[in-house]
């Protein structure tokens, strides 16, 4: 049975953008198996930690229901270098378990840090992340992501993003990248776009 993931930033034991991800799960099992009752916010997460600092809670669900909690400290990994992996046939559109389409795209860079993933000429996501480029004005996020990941839409109904068509000849115009996830809010992680190896690797 297919098996699918919410991952949930706690900040000093609060869970942060719960709306996102409860929309996001029931539209899931809404898709796969039609016939699921809906799970409300309050059975998201149980027995949240009251610990200060960052934890990262992963929820696990399927047609059954919500099948696995737990949570974890958390720290955000180190991203110095970053190279461009084209693969025109990868899908990511629901967040699963089964994450092996993209690490596999970061398996063909060891000699980076992560990789951007273009699909058919236009910028997507890195392996596990959203991407949001500065023109020394806005932050732009591309209207193609692989996923659409819950801080990118809670930035972008803040108005502190754009959705924007970006393509691979895009890039090098943009001063810095930043990578945004359900635990990286914008400004966590952010890169100069000369950190960007733009030798495409085809998978």
């Amino acid at each position: 049975m297919c098996q699918f993931v919410e991952t949930i930033r706690i900040k000093d034991g609060v869970a942060m953008n719960t709306r996102y991800h409860i929309e996001r799960l029931n539209k899931t099992r809404n898709h796969f198996w039609p016939s699921s009752k809906p799970i409300s916010e309050s059975e998201l997460l149980t027995d949240i930690p009251q610990v200060m600092g960052l934890q990262k809670a992963r929820v696990v669900y399927d047609a059954s229901g919500i099948t696995l909690r737990e949570y974890h400290a958390y720290t955000i990994r180190d991203v110095k270098s970053i190279c461009v992996v084209e693969d025109n046939r990868i899908d990511y559109t629901w967040k699963s378990t089964d994450r092996k389409v993209l690490t596999a795209q970061r398996d063909k860079a060891p000699k980076y840090d992560e990789v951007i993933i273009i699909k058919n000429g236009k910028v997507t996501d890195t392996s596990y992340t959203n991407l949001c480029f500065y023109d020394g004005q806005h932050w732009l996020t591309p209207d193609t992501p692989l996923l659409k990941g819950t801080m990118r839409q809670h930035l972008l109904d803040e108005g502190k993003i754009i959705a924007s068509p970006i393509t691979k000849k895009d890039i090098a115009s943009f001063e810095k990248v930043a990578l945004i996830n359900a635990m990286m809010d914008l400004g966590d992680l952010i890169l100069p776009i000369s950190s960007i190896d733009f030798t495409p690797l085809r998978i």
